[in-house]
């Protein structure tokens, strides 16, 4: 199967021609990286960087991949160092001038960041500069340096596949050169952060540190690590735990390839990160239109229209470097385990709250300290978000008892989507937060439970429930002529994944319904206790 033919990729390929605006769609596909088949048994050899052979684990039956890396010359690669000496004008890492690394600034003690762009992409990403920013921000004696494959990143797809296997090795080198030259006791400072490609070409790049120079990584994080032609592959082919001392993982866009998704589904770090189910984020999907601003040209729009939920994972990490909340997950058996409340406690049948993103490793660390995981645990935390930027959100677990009340029953049960808003003094409210993402059927006597997303507020007061009927002109049982559209609800009790103490049980005046399509309040002192 030629992967590379994916709607997805060819998509984009297409997207890359358009944006081509100096030159023709003809000129721009011959000005391509060439990706002329090799015999399989050839090894093409780059001096210090070794031999890249295509036999074994990197061609297979299901990974066609007879394509040789392009020469350095063609790749190009770029490393500029941004740290607070150079916060704008950064110095470019040259093997040739080795020493001069020792005039940047760079703190030997620091953390050192680097920052890696998938296909078709480059160093000049708006995103890669954003995240820089904060990074410098966060850890003031931080160093960054970004590896600016752009040259070698354009399609064939499969071309950039093979490239970033000698891009990896060369950054391996940069880093020991930076190691070698500053006087950096380990790499435990160092933290590679690697989008789509960029993640595998990360993990290279931990292989080689490894091979070549006996050094190991501190960390890698993958943001939706890209799955055409990785996907099912051994550990040497991708990233895996064992490129770094740690590894986390992000997964936004896990859908299967047919479907559109580009990124990974499968667990490979110490720590995979899943929020909202690690697909079909909140704000992606929908029209076109949607997605067209006044900021961003029409290929942009589209673009981000076409890879919405594989952008996401870069937006959501730069974002948790400094959350505007506690950018909480917890580690749980599956999403939907996690949104139906049974992972609803930190340290409880072996679910464990970690911060998402930037400061998950502190928490891992405190993990491993006491005892409760090693480094072969396996732990996957999940986690729901906002659809737009602040993405960060609280968590409320939500359980709704339908009454059993005469009324009630002879009502029978409704199909509908219910919300829920929490109001506290001063104006403060949480958005409108729905029970489910789809219409639901309640029925009498019995319980329904959901985490939800929400904004964090301290102490409500109340809570206004709307409950929208969904109604089918084909299904005369849906019909509601005598009546109006009702539930009972018997009480609606909130608590919170991270607060502990936070719990409210909120019932209706009079045990009156909700109902359909108005405004509904439910407070605390409605309860009989």
């Amino acid at each position: 199967m030629y992967i590379a033919n994916s709607t997805s990729l060819l998509l984009q390929t297409m997207l890359y021609l358009s944006n081509q605006t100096s030159k023709t769609a003809s000129n721009a596909l011959n000005d391509f990286p060439p990706a002329l088949k090799s015999e399989l048994n050839e090894v093409r050899c780059f001096g210090i960087y070794g031999c890249f052979p295509l036999t074994g684990p990197f061609t297979t039956n299901t990974r066609q991949i007879n394509v040789h890396p392009q020469r350095p010359s063609e790749i190009q690669p770029h490393f500029p160092v941004f740290n607070k000496e150079n916060p704008e004008n950064p110095n470019f890492v040259d093997l040739k001038k080795p020493t001069d690394v020792t005039k940047f600034g760079i703190n030997p003690y620091a953390k050192f960041f680097v920052i890696v762009h998938g296909y078709l992409e480059a160093g000049n990403k708006p995103w890669m500069l954003d995240t820089a920013k904060k990074l410098l921000r966060a850890e003031p004696d931080c160093s960054v340096m970004m590896i600016d494959w752009g040259a070698g990143s354009h399609p064939p797809y499969t071309q950039a596949v093979a490239n970033i296997r000698l891009v990896g090795v060369m950054a391996a080198h940069i880093i020991h050169l930076i190691y070698a030259e500053t006087g950096m006791k380990n790499l435990d400072q160092v933290h590679m952060i690697g989008h789509s490609l960029g993640s595998h070409l990360s993990g290279y790049t931990g292989t080689a540190l490894q091979k070549e120079f006996g050094l190991k990584l501190g960390r890698i994080t993958g943001l939706d690590p890209a799955a055409p032609l990785f996907s099912g592959t051994e550990p040497i082919v991708r990233l895996d735990r064992s490129d770094a001392k740690y590894v986390d993982v992000i997964h936004t866009d896990s859908n299967p390839l047919m479907s559109g998704g580009l990124g990974m589904n499968s667990p490979i770090g110490h720590v995979d990160f899943y929020p909202n189910g690690g697909f079909d984020n909140p704000g992606c999907g929908g029209n076109l239109h949607e997605h067209i601003t006044d900021e961003k040209s029409f290929f942009t729009s589209v673009r981000h229209f076409l890879g919405c939920n594989h952008i996401r994972s870069h937006q959501f990490f730069t974002e948790s470097i400094t959350p505007k909340c506690g950018f909480n997950s917890i580690t749980c058996d599956s999403y939907e385990s996690f949104k139906s409340g049974k992972c609803d406690r930190c340290g409880e049948n072996n679910n464990y709250c970690i911060r998402f993103g930037y400061n998950s490793y502190r928490d891992y660390q405190k993990l491993l300290e006491r005892g409760v995981v090693n480094n072969n645990t396996l732990l996957m935390a999940y986690l729901s978000t906002a659809k737009s930027k602040p993405f960060c959100r609280h968590h409320y677990k939500i359980t709704v008892r339908i009454s059993n009340s005469e009324e009630s029953i002879l009502h029978g049960g409704e199909i509908g989507t219910l919300s829920i808003k929490l109001h506290a003094r001063k104006r403060r409210e949480t958005e409108t937060m729905p029970f489910s993402s789809s219409p639901q059927y309640f029925e009498p006597g019995e319980e329904y439970v959901s985490v939800v997303p929400g904004k964090d507020i301290q102490n409500p007061t109340h809570a206004t429930i709307t409950w929208d009927y969904q109604t089918s002109l084909l299904n005369p049982l849906t019909w509601r002529i005598v009546s109006t559209p009702r539930i009972y609800v018997d009480f609606i009790l909130i608590e919170s994944i991270e607060n502990p103490k936070f719990e409210m049980k909120l019932c209706p005046q009079m045990d009156s319904p909700i109902i359909s399509g108005s405004d509904n309040i439910l407070e605390i002192n409605k309860c009989k206790f």
